[in-house]
């Protein structure tokens, strides 16, 4: 009997059984995911390092975010809804939300929202602390990540959340918290860019 009719014969094709041997697992999107938001922490600390601790609190305009404000301020945001997909407890509002257990300490009293300055302090001890803040919240979104699985993704839509999250899945939330930072990347870039600085390449850090 040659193998062509071995195999019709039990009823397996060359491609079953090749399939056969790729192992299944339940978390491929999830993997993913972590894969791009990796990406992300590394190409946002180094548009944050390319500024000069001297600069870090330039803005434009006294209407906007400084430069280290920005990613203040998505730092927080992530560790925001991401704690709020993983966090048992529900979050009517912002009120309730604020006072959650899952943030993580912010470097000073600096708004979240609204322009504002950090405490007088030494410039590269404000980068620093900046820097370490940031760190810490993309390790919180990338741990809590690894604790997910695909089935997750879609659930979490009827969960009680303030407004602005209502009718999210988990994957939303997720999504949402990577567009969120790139949006307040790509603004301290131009930030980069009118002290003449060159920022670091898209392409060359968003390889997989």
């Amino acid at each position: 009997m040659n193998r062509r009719l071995l195999l019709s014969t039990i009823g397996l094709s060359p491609l079953a059984l090749i399939s056969a041997k790729i192992p299944v697992t339940d978390t491929p999107i999830v993997d993913n995911l972590i894969k791009r938001w990796k990406n992300s922490k590394t190409y946002t600390a180094k548009v944050f390092e390319a500024m000069p601790a001297e600069h870090i609190e330039y803005s434009p305009t006294e209407e906007q975010m400084s430069f280290a404000q920005h990613f203040m301020h998505l730092g927080y945001t992530n560790n925001s809804f991401i704690g709020v997909l993983v966090d048992d407890k529900t979050y009517p509002d912002y009120n309730a939300l604020k006072d959650a257990d899952f943030f993580l300490e912010r470097p000073d009293p600096v708004s979240p929202f609204f322009p504002d300055r950090m405490q007088k302090r030494e410039a590269e001890q404000n980068k620093a602390l900046v820097s370490a803040y940031l760190t810490s919240t993309f390790d919180y979104v990338l741990s809590s990540l690894e604790n997910l699985n695909d089935a997750l993704l879609t659930r979490g839509e009827d969960k009680v959340k303030p407004w602005y999250l209502e009718g999210h899945t988990n994957l939303d939330l997720i999504l949402r918290s990577e567009s969120h930072t790139a949006h307040h990347r790509a603004q301290a870039i131009t930030y980069l860019r009118m002290k003449g600085i060159q920022p670091p390449g898209y392409s060359k850090n968003n390889t997989f």
